[in-house]
């Protein structure tokens, strides 16, 4: 017989009762065999009462037995069913995300690993998407209309895929769908396809009678023999960027193409990770001149880096993937540091009253970083330097982030530290947005200066600017000036300010001596390309420089 049944702990329902019916059955004979015995030892009783004695009493006892066994099982079974409703949530919960009920990163990596080990050639891919300007809607609705796009997202990627497809939220705004049993790489692009068209086909209600319009992009990450789960999601996230750059609503199939430009990004957040410790960031410093009198007025400070392999590197070789990684929060915080020091340097020397400034730039990830704040005030001189400093900030990122950049830049105002709009004109930005905004100048883009005497629409442009700048009380500069007659235009026109390789490179430091009445001279590198732009005769330089300052004379 087996054990004990009151010794049979930890067991199912099913067992105690298995364990308990035969001892019930068994137990009343064994209580005749023990009254007999007593019987023959004692004597005092019949043997016909003895065993009616003894078969009541066996009876009784049996039937408790029974019944305390059974309510013994129940209570297993009904902890057992308890643990195991836990377990399953736990399981649950680990593997699935709570708001969309999609799984997670951990389930969506297992499987991936799963279908790596089994597949053919080429049978799967790994589609990575997130939502384009996701964090507008979460700024301009709020967050639980966030969370209501997101969970319709799900609902319609769900849809959009095949039933043995596997689809999973990673996080914020991305998405990620594992496709197996492809047999060919056009398969997998139609599914992205058909992703894309299911997302953005129609508004997504998020409640109160509000609705707005959302666009994917997706990169598309084929599995190669050589591929591993972390690799092949290094690609389909190199695939998205290359979508997201090359506009809203699209797919990126990955290629060896971004496979170098993948290695090299890789190589260039290590090196940029020892970048700032290592002191391998420069300031350069382009000077501003006042329209007016000539005079520099300011100075524009563009990050460069000195890379030990690769030379001096202008921001478009690293700022973007500094963005992305992070990395451009503690480059910004060298900025900053190095900005004031300079500064502070420079109205040492000119002195308090020299009115010299100095502008930086910050990006998206800066302004939305709660810690840009206390960077700005824990590295702020007092004294005139702290107010010489001015931040410029693009106006389409000022759009874009509206609510995050109409506190940090008040804020920032208050500070002592002056505001101004990049690349002004490119944007959608309204008059009514911008006075909200502690705007002291804009300035104007680029592309409108470059097209000035060839192009009579770019002269209308910066003619409309430089009208809404005047009825706002706000200051005008130019940026890109390469020739005298786009100068020319800009004074006729009531430009306040200039900057450009006509009037000066970018250089590793600044000659103060520019700020003293009627300068004679501006000290510009020799003539020759360089990485901070095109040859330009230093004599059609100062020419243009001179005449500057003979107009404001004038």
């Amino acid at each position: 017989m087996k054990s004990w049944p009151w010794r049979a702990r930890a067991r199912s329902g099913d067992e105690i009762r298995g364990r308990i019916l035969p001892w019930a059955l068994v137990s009343p004979f064994v209580a005749v065999g023990v009254a007999a015995l007593l019987h023959r030892l004692v004597g005092d009783l019949s043997p016909l009462a003895v065993l009616l004695y003894t078969l009541a009493g066996s009876a009784v006892s049996s039937l408790l037995l029974v019944v305390l066994g059974f309510q013994a099982a129940s209570r297993v079974d009904s902890a057992a069913s308890t643990h195991r409703v836990e377990l399953e949530r736990a399981q649950q919960q680990a593997l699935h995300d709570p708001l969309t009920d999609l799984g997670n990163r951990q389930l969506f990596t297992d499987r991936l690993e799963h279908a790596l080990s089994r597949r053919s050639a080429d049978a799967c891919a790994v589609l990575y998407l997130d939502l384009d300007n996701f964090k507008g809607i979460n700024d301009s609705h709020g967050h639980a209309a966030g969370d209501a796009v997101l969970v319709e997202v799900a609902h319609r990627l769900t849809a959009a895929v095949r039933p043995e497809d596997t689809v999973a939220r990673f996080g914020g705004d991305e998405f990620a769908v594992l496709c197996e049993d492809l047999s060919e790489e056009f398969n997998a692009s139609q599914i992205a396809e058909r992703v894309v068209t299911s997302i953005a086909h129609r508004p997504i209600d998020i409640g109160s009678g509000r609705v707005i319009n959302v666009t994917p992009s997706v990169g598309i990450a084929l599995a190669r023999e050589e591929a591993d789960v972390s690799k092949l999601l290094r690609r389909a996230d190199a695939a998205l960027y290359r979508a997201k750059e090359g506009g809203k609503a699209r797919s990126e199939v990955f290629d060896e193409r971004m496979q170098a430009q993948a290695v090299d990004a890789l190589q260039t957040t290590d090196d940029l990770s020892r970048a700032v410790a290592e002191g391998q960031f420069r300031l350069h410093y382009q000077p501003i001149v006042d329209l007016r009198d000539g005079r520099v007025r300011g100075v524009e400070a563009l990050l460069r880096w000195q890379h030990p392999r690769r030379g001096l590197l202008t921001p478009e070789a690293f700022v973007p993937l500094a963005e992305r990684t992070g990395l451009i929060l503690d480059i910004g915080r060298w900025v900053f540091t190095e900005a004031w020091r300079t500064l502070e340097t420079w109205y040492a020397e000119a002195g308090p009253d020299c009115g010299l400034t100095l502008s930086v730039n910050i990006s998206a990830r800066q302004l939305a970083n709660g810690e840009l704040l206390d960077v700005v005030a824990d590295t702020q001189p007092a004294g005139p330097a702290g107010n010489a400093l001015l931040v410029e900030v693009t106006e389409e990122l000022l759009v874009a982030d509206a609510r995050a950049g109409f506190s940090t830049l008040h804020a920032l105002a208050m500070m002592g530290v002056r505001v101004g709009v990049d690349d002004f004109g490119r944007g959608i930005s309204s008059l009514a947005h911008l006075q909200t905004m502690p705007i002291d100048h804009v300035k104007v883009d680029r592309s409108f200066v470059a097209g000035l005497g060839r192009h009579a629409q770019d002269e209308a442009v910066v003619a409309g600017i430089v009208g809404m700048a005047r009825s706002m009380g706000v200051g005008v500069v130019a940026e890109g000036v390469e020739n005298a007659e786009q100068l020319d235009i800009l004074r006729r026109l009531g430009c306040d300010s200039a900057q450009g390789y006509l009037l000066g490179f970018p250089a590793p430091t600044f000659d103060l001596d520019l700020l003293g009445p009627r300068p004679t001279r501006l000290v510009l590198p020799a003539d020759g390309p360089g990485v901070d732009g095109p040859a330009t005769p230093a004599a059609a330089r100062r020419s243009a420089v001179e005449e500057v300052r003979a107009a404001g004379a004038r």
